[in-house]
């Protein structure tokens, strides 16, 4: 994929590791920790598992922040940074949902069907 600076060719990088591999790792043991009598402790380790995994990785992304969002950016520019984080945003939420104490009755509320 052609880039149009060294700046863009890092963020595109970063960005699609967390969309990637962290975002599916969130989901995937986010459900796994609803198998779980109590899933909110398992739910906070893969929280920090992957918080952990996304600033390790972050390095060369940290390095070009300031040239990739400067001082005194335009609201779009973040509504633009959130949108390219969109799936890695959803999984966290739904890791960090079953964290605060979503399980099972309610993710089935939530679709319409009746809880057991």
């Amino acid at each position: 994929m052609i880039q149009s600076s060294p700046e863009e060719a890092i963020a595109t990088q970063y960005f699609s590791q967390a969309n990637g591999t962290v975002a599916f790792l969130l989901l995937s043991l986010g459900y796994t920790a609803l198998q779980f009598e109590h899933p909110e402790p398992f739910a906070w380790l893969v929280i920090t598992i992957s918080m952990i995994w996304l600033f390790s990785i972050g390095g060369p992304y940290r390095s070009i922040l300031n040239a990739y969002l400067p001082k005194g950016a335009p609201a779009s520019r973040y509504i633009f940074i959130i949108w390219r984080l969109k799936i890695f945003i959803i999984s966290l939420g739904f890791a960090l949902a079953i964290a605060l104490g979503l399980n099972t009755d309610g993710i089935y509320s939530l679709l319409g069907y009746p809880s057991t």
